[in-house]
C-alpha cells in the first residue's frame, strides 16, 4: 500500500510509447518506457476524471494512467505465468476481482475494500475478500509516473500484485488467520517486496514486452518502495509493518537476485530487519541535535571509522587504521546535510570507503558495514544509535551524484554480510 501526495509535474514524454507504427527507422526512444502496443489488460474504471472536469490533475484524463497500469498488470500477469508454470501448484490465475481504477477525488463510488472514493486516495492495495487490485487514478498513478517514471510504476504494482500471488500460492488469509505468529504483516510485506525484486529482475533482462527496464533505470524502480517505508516508531509486530528503507531494499534485492521461490521460502526467521532493532531507541531522541554543527559530526564519524578500520586491520592485512583520512566529497556533504546528522558521519565513511576499495559501489558496501558496527550498539545519541540512522546513510548512497543501483545493493551487502562483502 502507497500512501503519496498529489502535486508533482507529470513528464509523459519518453514514459509511454504507444505504438511503433510510422516511426522512422533511427528514431531514438527513451530507454525507460512502456510500450502501449501489445494490449494489456483490461481495467474497470469505477470513477475517472477527464479534461473538463474542472479538477486540477497532472493527467488530461485518468485514461492514460489506466493505460499504463494495464500495460504493467498485463506484464506482471505473463511473469507469474512463466513462473508458476513449472511449480506443483495449479499455475497463476488472474484474480476474480480484476484490476480497478478510482478517482478518489469523485464524490460517490465503491470498488473492491473501498466503501468511498477519499478511501484510496494515494494507494494501491490489493483486496483479498475480492481478489483484486485497487488503484488510485488521480493521485497515486500521475505521481508515480512523474516522480519514478514507468520503472517506480511498475515496482510499485509488482508488490502489490505479490499480495495477489500470495492469496494463490501462499500464505493466503487464512493461513494468517489460523496462525498469525508464523505470518506477521512483516514478512506478508517482505514476501511482496521480494517478488516485486524479482520481477525487476525479469523485466531488467528483457522479459517484459511492455515495460522496457535498462539496468540503468533500477536504481529509480525501487525508490518508492523506499520512500514509502514505516515511520521508525513502528513496531515489527505492528498489524502494518512493511519495514523501514534499509528492510524493504533488502527484501527486494533477494529477489532481485535469487528470484521468486526464494520469496515464497521466506520465514520470520529469516528476516534480519532494523526495524526496532535492539539498542536503538525508539521514544524522541533526548537532544536534538546530537551534535552541535557539522564538524562536530565529522570528527565523531572520522573517530568511529578509524575505530571500525582498526578492527578490520585484525582479520584482514593491509585495512591500516591511522592513516590520513581522505578529502570529503563536497557534493555528498551537500546530499548528507538535509538527510541529517548521520548521513553526514556516512559521507566520511564513504570518502574512506572509496580511497579503500578503488570504486564508489566498494566504498558503499564499507558505509553499510561501518554503519552496521555502530547500529544499535552506540551510546545513546550517539552516531548508531537512532532508529533512522540506517536509512540515513542508505539514502545518501542512492542520492548522491552519479549514483548506481549496485551501490545500494553495495551498501545492503555491507550492512548485513560486513566489510568481507565488499569488492
Amino acid at each position: 500500500m502507497f500512501a503519496v501526495v498529489l502535486g508533482l509535474a507529470l513528464a509523459v514524454a519518453g514514459i509511454l510509447a504507444s505504438t511503433s507504427a510510422g516511426r522512422q527507422v533511427g528514431t531514438p526512444l527513451a530507454a525507460e518506457r512502456l510500450d502501449l502496443a501489445p494490449p494489456g489488460v483490461a481495467v474497470r474504471v469505477v470513477t475517472s476524471f477527464g479534461p473538463s472536469d474542472g479538477e486540477p490533475h497532472t493527467l488530461a484524463s485518468s485514461a492514460d494512467g489506466d493505460r499504463a497500469a494495464g500495460a504493467v498488470l498485463a506484464d506482471l500477469e505473463e511473469y507469474w505465468s512463466h513462473e508458476l508454470a513449472s511449480s506443483d501448484g495449479p499455475g497463476f490465475t488472474r484474480p476474480a476481482g480484476g484490476y480497478v481504477s478510482m478517482d478518489s477525488t469523485a464524490e460517490r463510488g465503491s470498488a473492491l475494500c473501498v466503501g468511498e472514493p477519499g478511501q484510496i486516495a494515494g494507494n494501491t492495495f490489493y483486496c483479498p475478500q475480492g481478489d483484486g487490485i485497487v488503484f488510485d487514478s488521480s493521485s497515486l498513478v500521475p505521481v508515480l509516473l512523474g516522480r519514478y517514471g514507468a520503472a517506480g510504476l511498475a515496482a510499485s504494482f509488482a508488490h502489490e500484485f505479490g499480495h495477489a500471488v500470495q492469496a494463490q500460492v501462499g500464505p493466503t488469509s487464512r493461513d494468517r488467520q489460523r496462525d498469525p505468529k508464523r505470518y506477521p504483516s512483516i514478512l506478508i510485506e517482505a514476501q511482496a517486496d521480494c517478488d516485486a525484486g524479482a520481477f525487476l529482475a525479469w523485466a531488467s533482462s528483457g522479459g517484459t514486452r511492455r515495460l522496457h527496464l535498462p539496468p540503468s533505470s533500477l536504481l529509480r524502480a525501487v525508490s518508492p518502495l523506499l520512500d514509502f517505508r514505516d515511520p521508525a516508531t513502528v513496531a515489527p509486530t505492528d498489524a502494518t509493518a512493511h519495514g523501514l528503507g534499509l528492510d524493504r531494499l533488502t527484501f527486494m534485492v533477494t529477489g532481485f537476485r535469487a528470484g521468486a521461490t526464494a520469496c515464497q521460502a521466506m520465514t520470520t526467521g529469516g528476516l534480519d530487519v532494523t526495524l526496532g532493532r535492539s539498542g536503538v531507541t525508539t521514544s524522541p531522541p533526548s537532544t536534538l541535535p546530537r551534535y552541535p554543527s557539522d564538524a562536530a559530526v565529522q570528527d565523531a564519524a572520522a573517530s568511529s571509522v578509524s575505530d571500525f578500520l582498526g578492527s578490520l586491520a585484525l582479520h584482514k592485512p593491509g585495512t591500516a587504521s591511522g592513516s590520513k583520512p581522505p578529502a570529503l566529497d563536497q557534493a555528498d556533504l551537500r546530499v548528507a546535510a538535509p538527510l541529517g546528522q548521520f548521513a553526514v558521519g556516512a559521507a566520511v565513511a564513504l570518502s574512506v570507503g572509496r580511497s579503500l576499495t578503488g570504486s564508489d559501489s566498494g566504498g558503499a558496501c564499507f558505509t553499510g558495514a561501518w554503519t552496521a558496527s555502530v547500529f544499535g550498539s552506540a551510546e545513546v545519541d550517539e552516531l548508531g544509535s537512532w532508529p533512522t540512522d540506517a536509512d540515513e546513510a542508505m539514502d545518501l548512497v542512492r542520492n548522491r551524484p552519479g549514483a548506481r543501483f549496485e551501490d545500494l545493493t553495495g551498501f545492503a551487502d555491507g550492512f548485513h554480510q560486513g566489510f568481507g562483502a565488499c569488492r
